[in-house]
């Protein structure tokens, strides 16, 4: 009976993450993540202040951990764009198709306020630990899994472990997503980050023998 009663329990909590999840994210969109309250979600998920604070210490702590679960759904989505790939495709084209993926991603789904935001939970609290800072995070193993096609192929020549090489390669993305956030709108991501990895993926790439 024991048992029956924590897994009630267990599934009545995630029920109410969802909803405090699902509930923020509409309110968010809809009127931008500084204009919403703890108190605004609360409201309209038809919950008390106190459940909140349960799940979540801050509303930043909410929009880390929503944005967290959707980078696990999303890391799966871009190893699904590889997997699609030709298999002549080079890897350079590979990765520059990848990094366009991803800024798609954050320009349109996830959006210039909630990036300002997780970047500043990162920077102030212990969110370090995310899916999205991670070293284990699922992209940079498929960022790894298309570097050594390339080095098998021939394409690329490094002397870097594949782990250094795609940790910088995910430095740079970050630093551009940065550069969007402090420069917006005068700085075009999609445009800036296909320039800035096709000169660096030319440092790696084998020249004509």
């Amino acid at each position: 009976m024991k048992k029956k009663e924590q897994k009630v329990k267990k599934t009545r909590a995630l029920e109410t993450r969802r909803r405090l999840y699902a509930t923020a994210e509409a309110l968010f969109t809809q009127y931008g993540f500084d204009n919403v309250s703890v108190d605004r979600i609360v409201e309209e998920a038809g919950l008390s202040k106190g459940t909140f604070y349960v799940h979540f210490e801050t509303k930043d702590d909410l929009l880390v951990s929503l944005i967290s679960d959707y980078v696990k759904k999303v890391d799966m989505d871009y190893q699904a764009l590889i997997d699609a790939f030709p298999p002549d495709m080079p890897a350079a084209d590979m990765l520059i198709c990848l990094v366009q993926k991803i800024m798609d991603v954050i320009i349109e789904t996830i959006g210039l306020e909630k990036i300002k935001t997780l970047y500043r939970a990162q920077l102030t609290n212990t969110s370090y630990s995310t899916p999205t800072a991670s070293y284990q995070r699922m992209l940079y193993k498929t960022i790894m899994d298309v570097l050594d096609i390339g080095i098998q192929r021939g394409e690329f020549v490094t002397g870097l472990p594949l782990e250094e090489l795609a940790n910088h390669l995910i430095l740079s993305m970050r630093g551009l997503i940065y550069e969007w956030c402090i420069r917006y709108p005068d700085f075009d991501l999609k445009t800036k980050s296909r320039a800035h990895f096709e000169l660096i993926l030319k440092g790696i790439q084998k020249g004509p023998q």
